[in-house]
């Protein structure tokens, strides 16, 4: 039953509202989903967030974006489940959990063991994960609780092993000696894709090798070979030189042996095509166990790689005399060696870049090392197939073709890391040499491999692992493919191209129909944010000062295909538009009571102006195309609504009136649910809505509505109306005036709404014309009104005459048209055009006046 509005609170106050409504969604199942024969599914899951913290920005975002879509397609009649889970993070995790051990015990995970270490890690990760899960709901999330999902859930971790152990058996999981990207710090090989890289200032070292031949000097005379590196340190485990075949300057060098400084070891001189002549000397060290290109040209060599590093990047044994040094202390120590000795060439500054571990900073050893890898080209291929088939479709586009760009250049995947926090990798090593892939121990005397699984083997089985695979589940036979997965474009190769290769690898079909790629919510200085920087915006604070509905919809009014910096001001304008609908919704409950009888022009118009905004928003939901569909609703609802179908309402309502009232905002109301849940389903609820507006239909564009000779008669009222406030506002005159009805408006609302009493002459008085596209106003005035509008239009025009005379003397001064910035001048010169507009209409207002 619908509330009288003198009982409703004059403001809308967030707080009192969110909790009662979240629980009381709950508490009614309404989020609830299930397979159902009689309806159609439409499943998204959630990105699973890592256990390590809070949600940021980008989970606000994405949670606003996906709750809309999911809200909707309930509304819409499809069963619609929004899965929830979170994802273990093993590396972001262990990190953590290392750093507070240390902080607050001074421990290592050394220390502590793996199994106690383990302990610590799970401890943490429910606590952030219980932190986690109370954010989404203070968002509004509308998941399915019943089914949330954990990557190291049992069932889940069942379903990583087994997808494990059948790539294993297939022939797509192998033991390989290669080159990664090793972090020191956390001691484990990291992804390609988790390596940042930032541009340094660093030294070139000139390096001489001597020659060791006997053979005397080069062909430049001296007797050493120099080459240039940024890494003296990895000097140490170098086992050739290299140069270009082609390159005149060193054919003579081929075949020649040098000796490395510090290890007496001799290597040979060969050529390769890969060496860049005009860098540096254009000879080339080679150094297979540190760098990924020498570790090619060393297997195209047939040379054995030396390994000059421990684990933790110090110098091990075959570092000779630095062994025991860190990276950096042995940099310096070989490069003062090598002036000590003579073999220090010339030393330039030199700028580069250095890949980073993207969790914990530490500087990327490129290291050779036995790992587990992926083989990806039986993979991709099916993956590449379905997106040039567009069987998935990307919003934009762009990041489709993209990602099939990527698919066809994909390297093998390491997929082990060494670290504790993670699934273990199913592997074991019998007494006897023999090596098994098994989900249990084979027995007695098995050992398993020490490694676990990078954390995105196991996010990117999520799709379908989280609805019950490997067994063929009721859930997964109905939700799957899920409908849709939103998420950001840095993690389109780590995860969604993998997800897609898995997906089709173990359920035969695509893991999503569309994917929506959106936006990076950036800092207010436009730069990405960070702790580190101390930009970060925490969105439950935003949530307690201006409300979630307020948040969320000015997130998605910013949200397009390009990133943007938060703007609090769109947060604003979101908590005045929540005003804006609680006003009219007070307005709404003081009217009289629902009227019945023929409609109105103006009934007929907002109806027929809703209809098309219901198939608008509808189809830029359905596009991804957030930001247009928060514009079009605000428009329709601020301006259409409630600055003129409102107003009209109080001034010349029909018998309908109401009703109409009524219902069209109950639409806005609907449309807007999906976007602002609480403050919605608050106003539904005191304007008497027994259903949830959660459960309630989605409002359908109905074509039968649509009345083009009422939008017509609206559209000329509203720019007749809007002519004579502004013709009010530049004149400054107060009071009703008198004149014609233009032709084509709604008698009733111009008179009304512009206070123009109708007249058919203007008698002794003057006559003004007012024009607004191909609506022309007369208004009638008094002679005393008549006598100092002409006053003010002579003011006026001198002081406008002014300003295009000074304007055009200044573009006539060839000096200032020449000197002054580009910009400058072409603002003299819109301000120009402008006020010799401007003075045009004056001088004709001023002549109807005179005539």
């Amino acid at each position: 039953m619908a509330r009288s509005s003198s009982e409703i609170p004059k403001t809308y106050d967030h707080r009192a509202v969110e909790d009662r409504w979240y629980e009381e969604w709950e508490r009614s199942g309404a989020f609830e989903a299930d397979p159902d024969p009689e309806k159609e599914p439409y499943c998204i899951v959630l990105p699973p967030p890592n256990v390590t913290g809070a949600l940021h920005m980008g989970h606000a975002l994405n949670g606003a974006i996906q709750d809309t879509l999911v809200r909707r397609a309930r509304m819409k009649g499809y069963e619609a489940l929004w899965l929830p889970g979170t994802d273990h993070a093993s590396i972001a995790l262990q990190n953590v959990v290392e750093r507070k051990l240390m902080r607050e015990e001074g421990k290592t995970r050394w220390d502590l063991g793996r199994e106690a270490f383990l302990e610590r890690c799970w401890e943490f990760a429910l606590d952030a994960r219980s932190t986690i899960l109370g954010q989404l709901k203070r968002l509004g999330a509308s998941v399915d609780w019943r089914r949330l999902r954990f990557t190291m859930d049992e069932r889940y971790v069942d379903a990583v092993l087994t997808a494990f152990v059948e790539l294993y058996n297939q022939g797509l999981i192998y033991r390989g000696n290669r080159i990664t990207n090793w972090c020191p710090r956390d001691r484990s090989a990291i992804s390609d894709l988790e390596v940042n890289y930032e541009e340094v200032e660093g030294k070139l070292y000139g390096i001489r090798y001597p020659f060791a031949d006997g053979r005397g000097p080069g062909p430049d005379g001296k007797p050493y070979v120099q080459v240039f590196s940024t890494r003296p340190e990895t000097m140490l485990g170098d086992v050739a030189l290299v140069v270009h075949p082609e390159d005149g300057r060193y054919t003579e060098l081929v075949g020649r042996r040098v000796r490395v400084p510090f290890v007496e070891r001799e290597v040979g001189i060969f050529a390769d095509e890969y060496v860049d002549p005009g860098f540096g000397t254009g000879i080339l060290k080679v150094t297979p166990a540190h760098d990924p290109n020498d570790f090619e040209i060393g297997r195209r060599l047939g040379l054995e790689p030396v390994n000059v590093m421990n684990p933790d990047g110090t110098i091990n044994a075959n570092g000779g005399p630095f062994q025991g040094l860190s990276r950096e202390e042995a940099r310096r120590a070989v490069v003062e060696r090598l002036e000590k000795e003579g073999l220090l060439g010339e030393v330039r500054d030199y700028n580069f870049r250095v890949g980073h571990c993207d969790r914990c900073g530490t500087v990327i050893e490129p290291w050779l090392s036995e790992q587990w890898w992926v083989s990806m080209r039986r993979l991709a291929e099916p993956a590449i197939e379905a997106l040039k088939e567009e069987s998935i479709k990307v919003y934009p586009d762009s990041w489709r073709r993209e990602t099939i760009r990527w698919l066809e250049n994909i390297h093998d995947w390491n997929v082990s890391r060494q670290l504790w926090w993670g699934h273990r990798i199913p592997v074991w090593y019998g007494p006897d040499g023999e090596v098994v892939a098994s989900k249990e121990s084979p027995g007695e005397g098995w050992r398993q491999d020490p490694d676990i699984l990078d954390t995105w083997f196991s996010s990117a089985l999520w799709p379908f692992a989280t609805l019950g695979w490997p067994e063929r589940t009721e859930d997964l036979a109905y939700f799957y493919p899920t409908s849709l997965l939103s998420t950001a474009r840095e993690i389109m190769y780590l995860w969604v191209a993998r997800m897609i290769m898995m997906g089709l690898r173990f359920t035969g079909e695509i893991p999503f129909r569309k994917v929506n790629v959106h936006s990076i919510v950036l800092a207010a200085d436009g730069t990405k944010m960070s702790k580190s920087k101390g930009n970060v915006i925490d969105p439950l604070d935003l949530f307690e000062e201006y409300g979630t509905d307020a948040v969320r919809f000015g997130l998605l009014y910013q949200s397009s295909t390009q990133d943007f910096a938060y703007s609090h001001e769109r947060a604003a304008m979101g908590r005045s538009f929540v005003t804006k609908l609680w006003n009219a919704m007070r307005f709404i409950l003081s009217y009289p009571e629902h009227g019945e009888g023929e409609m109105s022009a103006a009934d007929r118009w907002i109806l027929s102006s809703f209809s098309r905004l219901c198939r608008d928003y509808d189809a830029f939901l359905e596009e991804c195309e957030f930001s247009e569909a928060m514009r079009r609703i605000y428009d329709f609802a601020w301006h259409e609504f409630a600055d003129w179908y409102i107003e009209i309402s109080k001034v010349a309502p029909s018998r309908a009136t109401p009703r109409v009232l009524r219902e069209v905002f109950l639409g806005i109301l609907r449309l807007l649910h999906p976007a602002m849940p609480f403050a919605t389903e608050e106003m539904a609820s005191l304007l008497g809505e027994e259903e949830l507006l959660a459960r309630q239909r989605f409002p359908e564009y109905d074509p039968s509505l649509l009345d083009p000779e009422a939008e017509r008669i609206l559209e000329r009222t509203k720019r007749a109306v809007s002519a004579v406030r502004s013709f009010r506002a530049e004149t400054r005159i107060d009071g009703r005036l008198r004149g014609r009805i233009p032709e084509g408006v709604e008698p009733e609302v111009y008179a009304a709404l512009s206070e123009v009493e109708p007249a058919d002459s203007p008698g002794d008085g003057a006559r003004a014309t007012l024009t607004a596209g191909e609506v022309v106003v007369e208004l009638f005035l008094t002679e005393e009104m008549r006598r100092l509008e002409v006053e003010r239009l002579r003011k006026e025009i001198s002081r406008v005459e002014g300003e295009v005379e000074r304007a055009r003397r200044k573009l006539s001064n060839e000096k200032f048209v020449e000197r002054a910035p580009a910009g400058v001048v072409e603002g003299e010169r819109g301000k120009l055009e402008t006020n010799s507009r401007l003075l045009e209409t004056l001088r004709r207002r001023l002549s109807e006046y005179l005539s």
